[in-house]
């Protein structure tokens, strides 16, 4: 990965007889170094979300890394690209030295400026370095020694190019750069468009407004989607309200019917007689009846089976059988007086066998008289 990051040029300036700048330069130090996720090139994190990223001592001063500083170019601004043999001559303002050595946690050389604009720049203030280099990125999270907490190790450090730059944080230790890509002293510029207006702004800010927008239009759609989902749970609750309204009332209406089916205490004591108004008559038609547990329908139907054996009861309706009780009913009212009079004459007999009527005399007498005129046709002794 292409990294840059950033150090001060110190007031210990010499110059050649030529007119080079010839100056000592802090251009990598070990510890913590906080990048822009934009600048890692994540595409999971906010642009301007900090990735804390831990370059431990073995790698910062490793042969390796060291000696790929030396003799490197020096680049007014960073290149949009790496330096090679091919666009050195276009991009370099003068090298670093042959030596790169460890000063504590930093590692130093000389840098020696031959251009002359570019001197002209750092005498006028522009003294901020940002090393170029690249390294490979082991994403494995830890402590570092001093006990910050770091994201990602820098490993396999190897240096590029040293650059001039505008802006840059002030101070000895050696910082990721937040430079604006550039072209030599050209700003790459890019056309942004916020609430109807059109901006133009670097290419850096661009793009992190873009991912910012991006990531704004995606949030307005989850939540438009969530306000969906939400209005139709919203409604499924309702119907499902509806349903339970119309189930309460389905309910208070068997309720309702169901209470008016009880019977009032005048109503069971009805019920009460006209039970034993049955059972009695029942009784009196066939007197060792068995009736117990019986509704009234059976019991008519077992009264008219017995009195009635010619019934065909397997084919007759309730109607009929209920008809046929009823005329038992009539027939057992018609023959009362006829029975009780039967009973009484042969309640009482003489010791002889003879039967006493024991009935009044007005009715003994209104029995001759009727049997005297039924016989009267037959005639007889005068």
């Amino acid at each position: 990965m292409y990294l840059q990051d950033r150090l001060k040029i110190t007031s210990e300036r010499k110059y050649t007889d030529e007119g080079y700048l010839i100056v000592p330069a802090t251009i990598s130090r070990v510890g913590i170094q906080n990048y822009l996720a934009s600048e890692m090139g994540l595409t999971d994190r906010e642009p301007t979300d900090v990735i804390n990223v831990y370059r431990p001592s073995e790698e910062v001063f490793s042969d390796i890394s060291l000696s790929s500083f030396a003799n490197k170019p020096i680049t007014d601004n960073h290149p949009a690209e790496l330096l090679s043999a091919a666009n050195a001559k276009k991009f370099s303002v003068g090298h670093a030295g042959p030596e790169v050595t460890r000063d504590g946690d930093f590692a130093k050389t000389i840098l020696h400026v031959t251009d002359a604009e570019a001197i002209a720049k750092i005498e006028s203030g522009k003294v901020e370095l940002s090393n170029g280099y690249v390294a490979d990125i082991d994403w494995t999270p830890g402590i570092a020694p001093t006990g910050e907490k770091y994201d990602a190790v820098q490993r396999n450090i190897k240096g590029n190019h040293i650059a001039i730059v505008e802006r840059g944080r002030a101070g000895p230790s050696c910082r990721v750069a937040d430079h604006l890509p550039s072209e030599g002293d050209k700003v790459i510029m890019a056309n942004i468009t916020i609430d109807r207006v059109d901006y133009e702004v670097p290419t850096q800010a661009a793009q992190a407004v873009g991912k910012l927008q991006a990531r704004l239009a995606d949030a307005e759609e989850e939540t438009k989607e969530k306000d969906e989902e939400l209005k139709k749970k919203e409604d499924e609750m309702e119907e499902k309200a509806e349903e339970a309204k119309k189930s309460e009332d389905s309910l208070k209406a068997e309720l309702d019917d169901a209470q008016s089916k009880i019977p009032t205490t005048d109503a069971i004591d009805k019920l009460v007689d006209g039970r034993k108004a049955l059972i009695d008559t029942v009784l009196k038609l066939s007197p060792d009846h068995d009736w117990k547990g019986k509704d009234a329908a059976t019991l008519r139907a077992e009264v008219v089976a017995a009195q009635c054996p010619g019934v065909q009861m397997d084919s007759a309706s309730a109607d009929y059988v209920t008809a046929r009780f009823d005329l038992l009913v009539e027939s057992l009212d018609s023959n009362s007086q006829v029975q009780l009079d039967q009973a009484l004459i042969k309640s009482v007999t003489n010791k002889d066998g003879t039967v006493v009527d024991n009935r009044p005399e007005s009715v003994i007498a209104r029995e001759k008289m009727m049997k005297d005129s039924q016989d009267a046709w037959k005639g007889g002794d005068k």
